[in-house]
């Protein structure tokens, strides 16, 4: 379960050229550094880039390009490994380096690849260092034939200055508020557009409950035709195997219509099943999805999250 709660949560991350060339880079922290609000990176932004609105980082609206920070709960030892050729390939990207480096005194890798996306093609340059306690992901996109852009772009990434003991709110970095409380859980980690609860308020949890809950927010602006079908197939890219629904119903929650599914999987290797309650609510050209997964008092459980996910309310 703890594997997979890392994986979960890396969902998003994997969406990735040229040849890099610094081995030990050490910056400095400058009056043309921006802080970037929710995360403990600042850094000088590309000319024409702005605070982004869906994610934590730095957008060009015109261009389609941005600059994402994601601070990862897991060690950069361990969240590292996921970041070879064949795992990135699996996701379907086109990788051209991956380099280790020394980026301010942290071990770290550079990677740079393409992707098909939309009808186009865009370039990705990420920047991954961390230590034992979390690992920050720098990750700038552009369309592949603004190689101008690209290059602003890269050398932002690389004018990155983290600060281990900024100070940050998880719960300001999103749009909505829930009450743990009625599931029993307990505030264990944000990323990116999310927040992450489990049972004893440690990520991965630490016990043998493995409850946990997630609840994001697209990043982007998405054009959902059939809906019903959309909530299939966006349950289907979650890392869960043998996929049985038990349910799947319409469902209103804070005037947010969508579906709400409720399943059985099993790990691989797993002796015995586990359970989802999975909710996607679509507003606004935007979704929010709710993943609750328990391996314990299925049915006590099922009905916690459910509980919980009806107490969800946009700021």
């Amino acid at each position: 379960m703890s594997k997979l709660l890392y994986t979960l949560t890396f969902l998003f991350l994997l969406s990735l050229s040229s040849a890099f060339a610094e081995k030990d880079i050490i910056n400095k922290l400058t009056p043309n550094h921006t802080a970037i609000s929710g995360t403990k990176i600042s850094l000088i932004p590309p000319k024409g880039f702005t605070k982004a609105s869906n994610f934590l980082g730095l957008q060009q609206e015109g261009s389609g390009s941005s600059i994402l920070i994601v601070q990862l709960p897991g060690p950069f030892s361990q969240v590292s490994k996921g970041f070879t050729k064949e795992e990135i390939a699996s996701k379907g990207i086109e990788t051209s380096t991956i380099e280790n480096l020394t980026f301010n005194m942290l071990p770290a890798m550079f990677i740079s690849g393409s992707q098909n996306a939309n009808g186009a093609v865009f370039t990705r340059y990420i920047l991954v260092f961390g230590t034992e306690q979390e690992t920050i992901m720098i990750n700038g996109t552009f369309p592949k034939k603004l190689t101008a852009t690209g290059k602003e772009i890269k050398k932002s990434i690389l004018t990155a200055y983290y600060e281990s003991n900024r100070k940050v709110d998880p719960l300001s970095t999103v749009d909505f508020v829930i009450d743990p409380n009625v599931a029993n859980l307990k505030f264990a980690s944000s990323m990116m557009s999310s927040l992450i609860y489990t049972r004893d308020g440690s990520f991965p949890p630490k016990i043998d409950d493995k409850s946990s809950l997630i609840i994001g927010r697209s990043m982007s602006a998405v054009k959902v035709d059939h809906r019903r079908q959309y909530a299939l197939d966006r349950l289907r890219k979650f890392p869960l195997e043998n996929i049985k629904i038990d349910t799947m119903t319409e469902v209103t929650i804070n005037g947010i219509s969508g579906y709400e599914i409720t399943a059985e999987y099993k790990e691989q290797k797993a002796d015995k099943p586990s359970k989802i309650e999975y909710v996607i609510l679509y507003a606004d050209q935007l979704y929010y999805v709710f993943l609750g997964t328990t391996n314990v008092d299925f049915d006590s459980n099922i009905v916690k999250f459910q509980k919980a996910i009806r107490t969800f309310r946009r700021k």
